[in-house]
């Protein structure tokens, strides 16, 4: 197996490898967690105007996004760990905008290959998903305004385990604890987030873009 660490932000093309996408802090922590607490599907929207447009056009839908990490007003829901932990969310459709990850996914759907939704959510049902596969991009989502070291922690995790590397998840977790991705967010006033980021293996679905809309690949009993 061949497993690359792939900056999504800055890369320009991509090949026909499983991609498995990283924004720790927050979309891919979020969405796994939408579909934890019963969401039936979710839909990434590249902007704020294009998910306000279908919204209209879709009134059962619920709406759920941020831009620099402010939520975005008028939206059900930001982009919160935190928040949607705690939210019944059973049977519910999503539209969900964000400034890294959906970006990131917007730029990764255009090539073939598979793409999982992947965090500490998720981890182990994200491995043995892709353990198999003979290439492995694990893609980061990383920020405007430069790295995201956690989502680099997660993804070396990741790639250490598919590697038959042995690991101590607890490691990696205090790391996530101790980056300046989590500094970000306290000083942001998202602190809740953190812990909520590492609630590790609660959901038990591997998780793929597929036709436009982000859904577990097998469906919980």
């Amino acid at each position: 197996m061949i497993v690359n660490i792939i900056d999504g932000r800055k890369e320009k093309e991509f090949d026909d490898s499983t991609k498995v996408l990283i924004d720790i802090f927050r979309a891919t922590t979020t969405i796994p967690l939408m579909l934890y607490k019963g969401a039936e599907s979710i839909i990434p929207v590249r902007t704020v105007t294009d998910t306000r447009r279908m919204k209209n056009k879709n009134k059962d839908y619920l709406t759920s996004g941020e831009r620099y990490g402010i939520r975005i007003p008028g939206f059900n829901y930001g982009n919160s760990p935190g928040v949607v932990i705690n939210t019944d969310l059973t049977g519910k459709t999503l539209l969900f905008t964000s400034t890294n990850g959906i970006k990131v996914l917007f730029k990764i759907m255009k090539y073939p290959g598979t793409i999982y939704i992947s965090s500490f959510i998720n981890y182990t049902a994200t491995y043995n998903a892709v353990k198999d596969s003979e290439k492995v991009s694990i893609i980061v989502s990383n920020r405007p305004d430069g790295i995201s070291d956690e989502d680099y922690i997660y993804a070396n995790m990741l790639k250490n385990r598919l590697e038959g590397k042995d690991i101590n998840i607890d490691d990696y977790c205090d790391q996530i604890r101790n980056s300046h991705g989590a500094k970000r967010l306290k000083i942001m006033g998202a602190g809740s987030d953190i812990e909520n980021s590492l609630k590790v293996d609660i959901y038990s679905n591997p998780i793929i873009y597929s036709d436009g809309k982000i859904i577990p690949l097998i469906k919980s009993q």
